[in-house]
């Protein structure tokens, strides 16, 4: 998988342009964590765990789906208390299939588990997930192409904004579909602090053999 596109980077420092600080950066020290525990590098206080067989190949993180659950991914932020009315998310991903099941489900959590918004990815679609439901919001080939996110959750407005631009893996572009982008209502009225980013496998089944790759991650709050 490519390193972290700097086009998107470009849209991180543009819808946070008041500044920003990291709070959870998986390759600040070059590459992706070793394992479960703290992330090396800067930001402190950042931290992975993993439930099930979860694959740390010297720099992505490997999501196998083998028809058991759960199987997941927790990216832990740090630095709080964040006294911040705004998160930007970003991260690349490939999926390795276009089936319905079974689903990639990334999520933004507080503490106790409420969720502020979320993407889910299954059956050739990028959904959505926030207050108004999980829409479509729209394709991805099964070319196992890069996507790459980013996601603001705004709670000064109680809305979640995401953008997707796919690329060839490997590739900085040209975009192979045309770049996605929706937006919705945080779900959680009171979700107050940002904990942790979840990747997860949903609807798993015996027989489910795929995986989802998920590459360099990085979480800011607005200053």
């Amino acid at each position: 998988m490519s390193k972290f596109n700097s086009r998107l980077a470009a849209t991180v420092m543009l819808l946070m342009a008041s500044g920003c600080t990291e709070i959870l950066n998986t390759h600040s020290s070059g590459s992706g964590p070793e394992g479960p525990g703290a992330i090396p590098g800067a930001p402190g206080g950042d931290s992975v765990s993993a439930t099930g067989p979860v694959i740390f190949n010297s720099g992505n993180i490997q999501l196998p789906a083998n028809g058991t659950s759960p199987i997941l991914v927790d990216l832990i932020v740090g630095g709080h208390p964040h006294d911040t009315s705004e998160y930007a998310i970003s991260f690349s991903g490939v999926k390795l299939t276009i089936t319905d099941t079974p689903v990639i489900a990334i999520d933004a959590l507080n503490a106790v588990g409420q969720q502020a918004c979320g993407l889910e990815i299954s059956g050739g679609e990028f959904r959505l997930v926030s207050g108004a439901g999980a829409p479509a919001i729209g394709t991805y080939t099964g070319a196992a192409d890069e996507h790459r996110v980013f996601l603001r959750v705004d709670l000064a407005s109680a809305r979640c904004f995401v953008r997707i631009e796919q690329v060839a893996q490997g590739t900085d572009g040209p975009p192979v579909q045309p770049v996605i982008v929706g937006d919705g209502p945080v779900i959680a009225a009171a979700f107050g602090e940002l904990d942790r980013l979840r990747i997860a496998w949903e609807e798993t089944s015996p027989g489910d053999a795929t995986n989802y790759f998920l590459g360099p991650v990085v979480i800011s709050k607005r200053n």
